[in-house]
């Protein structure tokens, strides 16, 4: 349950009297501390932390590496309609998302019908969905040639969700379920084909390499969230929540200042930014992605297990290619814009308004094909944006411009990536311990929720984080 800012505060104000923490920074160097808490970090997760401490009456400063406030929220306010480039979908359970934007005066909207879906292009040939099933592209079993490529993974597995809650997935008894998709997928009936499809747009690299428990996890998840409601996001852009959250603070986050090493022991905390210049606290709350974490110097005593989780927790690479249509190639050749391909642009979202399309696009390429052109140029991705599009709907020959390119991928040296999932048999091993303090180091980050993913798990961290700061310091 989610404590109460008021009572936060409350409590804050009574622990300040005995919050004489006795040094400040690892116990070999005392000095001068720059606050009692530092988060590094403005993302949802640090940016819910640091709001949460200073509520209650503690001098927190977030330190952010880059130049903008948002952490993987990213709207692309240059571009017409502002898309996303980041998280963009609020489920009607986000509680703590959804407080947040309430008290901080931000409302959200509805998301205009698609149309994803309706078409296919399978090994560059454009088919409609209806028409799959018969099709002599389609080489799938007998069994799954009535499921369309894009609904081929989730429609198989779906029925065979062996978890009762969404608790279950770090619990000892179900275990057993932590193995590879690939492997399960095949129990199932699963040819090459199929798997060659399901690979094509997997949101997490290959099926090989991800765990069913991260599949069961997030439809136990899925399904609760349909119970309440359709997804909404942010009217103005996600990134107006976290740029929000930032000028509550009593303190300005301080942007620009990328840490190098970080220390903690027992006694306090310091971060070393890559300027040299060194900060000392009494509590120090990582938010950063562990893809990023990992290439910091760390002086602070982690067990094995988050050593491990530290050093191999994979991250999703993506790439999205925002594009802008200069005629509505679409109303030319009379199809739905949305398409699902096993082209190296993947999927390709058309953005909506209540008039209909609005002529932008997002082509959201995953896992391997976005690995394969993590070293394209921008100039690499219009011509390849270009040749595929007129391939395969020749209507918008010469009609596409490329806009923005963002680069979710291991090479992100404030990302690794657009966030993580699991590999199998790594839940058993590091769900539990990867999350717990180290000395004075608290972990923060949508990479160690318990209950939720995304957004909100990323909040959910943030505070598990505050609230065992705030029972240390009344100790």
């Amino acid at each position: 349950m989610r404590l109460s800012r008021r009572s936060l505060l409350a409590s804050g104000a009574a622990l300040m009297g005995s919050f004489a923490l006795g040094g400040c920074g690892p116990r070999t160097d005392r000095g001068a501390k720059a606050a009692d808490v530092i988060v590094l970090g403005a993302g949802l997760s640090g940016l819910h932390a640091a709001r949460l401490l200073a509520d209650a009456g503690l001098d927190v400063l977030v330190l952010e590496a880059s130049e903008r406030i948002g952490g993987r929220m990213v709207t692309l306010d240059h571009l017409p309609g502002a898309p996303e480039g980041g998280g963009e979908q609020v489920g009607q359970g986000y509680a703590r998302v959804r407080a947040e934007a309430a008290a901080l005066g931000l409302v959200f909207e509805d998301f205009a019908p698609s149309r994803f879906g309706e078409q296919l292009v399978v090994d560059g040939q454009r088919i409609p969905a209806a028409d799959w099933p018969a099709s002599p592209l389609n080489r799938l079993p007998d069994t799954l040639r009535g499921l369309s490529p894009h609904q081929l993974f989730f429609a198989m597995v779906a029925r065979h969700n062996p978890l009762p809650d969404v608790y279950a997935w770090r619990e000892a008894q179900w275990q057993e379920h932590d193995i590879a998709a690939e492997a399960f997928l095949r129990t199932l009936g699963a040819n090459d084909e199929a798997i060659r499809l399901m690979d094509a747009t997997l949101n997490g690299g290959r099926l090989a390499t991800y765990s069913m428990m991260n599949v069961w996890r997030s439809l136990t998840l899925y399904a609760a969230e349909r119970e309440m409601g359709p997804s909404q996001r942010v009217a103005g852009g996600s990134q107006r929540l976290p740029e929000a959250m930032a000028a509550s603070l009593p303190r300005e986050v301080r942007l620009q200042s990328r840490a190098a090493a970080i220390e903690a022991d027992e006694t306090g905390a310091r971060v070393t930014l890559e300027n040299g210049e060194t900060l000392r606290a009494d509590f120090l709350v990582s938010a950063l992605p562990f893809a990023v974490l990992r290439n910091l110097a760390i002086d602070a005593p982690l067990s094995a297990p988050q050593s491990e989780a530290l050093d191999l927790l994979p991250y999703t690479p993506i790439i999205q290619l925002h594009a802008q249509a200069e005629t509505p190639f679409w109303e030319a050749d009379g199809l739905a814009p949305e398409m699902w391909t096993n082209t190296p642009l993947n999927r390709i979202f058309a953005r909506r308004d209540a008039n209909g399309p609005t002529g932008m696009f997002t082509c959201w390429i995953d896992g391997q094909d976005a690995l394969r052109g993590a070293s394209n140029s921008d100039a690499d991705w219009q011509a390849l944006l270009s040749r595929t599009f007129a391939e395969i709907r020749p209507a918008s020959e010469g009609r596409l411009a490329l806009r923005e390119v963002v680069r979710w991928l291991p090479s992100n040296p404030l990302a690794g990536g657009a966030y993580m999932h699991w590999a199998p048999g790594q839940i058993s091993r590091w769900a539990e311990p990867m999350i717990q303090p180290a000395g004075r180091l608290f972990i923060a980050g949508e990479h160690a929720s318990h209950l939720h993913t995304g957004m909100e798990g990323a909040m959910e961290v943030g505070e598990r984080a505050a609230l065992a700061i705030l029972d240390l310091a009344g100790a």
